[in-house]
């Protein structure tokens, strides 16, 4: 199916109905979901699932020889990666290096668009690493996962609503406001609703499905709020450093319903905003995979 110029969604699930086959999730992205939730999966386990996918096999290889990781000799197969990289390192490459499609577009400037997108979801997905520090009961493999979806909602409206988006960028430069704002008063929802929708659709584990959905209303998250705020917080930093905006500036530039929720303070959002600033500049190789 391709872009539906001039048609505006009427709904968030009017979005999930329209779009097809694009929703579904690719079925190693829910295997390895799966895994993340049960205690009981094995390395072995992992290497079975990847190994299915000769692309993903060498997406992961490529990632995990990549200078981010910084290994002491080049990987040649999963059980070297799993060896050197450890089971949960793996495990989120091949979640990242299986989202990779879902963020590719037809066209040169579509495709340009959407490895924006790519780059802030990985940046937002790293980042999680770091403010989880500050959030007791979220679990860091939880927050990966929400940060590296938690935009998908925005790729699949920039790609099948493509004129209304155009809309949506103009009215937020017009009006100096938020994308996600600047989508409501077009559409009357925001990516994230999408994203919420597309959640339900493939049947996400809640805590996953609010933190998507309520990146921008931490809130409204009911299950685990905090889980929202860290992917918020961690979405608003990359935000920061991708734009340029200077540190000085953080207290307009990042949630503050995040920041309340998770009890930072000042000084820690300091150190953090550093620490970000390190980890967005050692992750170039987890942007440019080879498609």
């Amino acid at each position: 199916m391709g872009s539906m110029t001039g048609v505006f969604p009427k709904s968030p699930q009017d979005v999930v109905q329209n779009v097809g086959e694009i929703a579904m999730i690719p079925q190693v992205v829910m295997k390895v979901l799966d895994m993340t939730s049960s205690t009981r999966a094995t390395t072995q386990e992992l290497e079975d699932v990847i190994g299915q996918d000769q692309g993903l096999t060498s997406k992961v290889l490529t990632l995990a020889n990549s200078s981010y990781y910084g290994l002491p000799r080049r990987v040649s197969s999963l059980r070297e990666a799993v060896m050197f990289l450890g089971f949960r390192a793996v495990r989120n490459i091949a979640m990242t290096a299986s989202c990779y499609n879902m963020f590719i577009g037809k066209s040169d400037s579509q495709s340009l668009l959407k490895r924006r997108i790519w780059k802030h979801s990985v940046d937002t997905s790293l980042l999680t690493r770091l403010v989880c520090s500050y959030a007791s009961d979220v679990v860091a493999d939880e927050a990966f996962a929400a940060g590296l979806l938690h935009d998908i909602g925005k790729a699949v409206l920039e790609q099948y609503y493509p004129q209304a988006m155009l809309q949506v960028v103009q009215t937020a430069e017009r009006l100096g406001i938020r994308h996600h704002e600047a989508e409501e008063q077009i559409l009357g929802f925001n990516h994230a609703d999408v994203g919420l929708a597309l959640a339900i659709h493939w049947n996400l584990p809640t805590v996953l499905a609010e933190a998507i959905g309520y990146h921008h209303y931490v809130s409204a998250a009911m299950t685990a709020p905090k889980l929202a705020a860290v992917v918020a917080i961690a979405s608003d930093i990359s935000n920061m450093l991708e734009d340029g905006v200077s540190e000085e500036l953080w207290e307009v530039a990042i949630d503050r319903e995040a920041i309340q929720t998770l009890g930072i303070t000042p000084e820690q959002i300091e150190a953090l905003l550093a620490g970000c600033e390190v980890e967005v500049e050692r992750s170039a190789g987890l942007h440019n995979m080879a498609a």
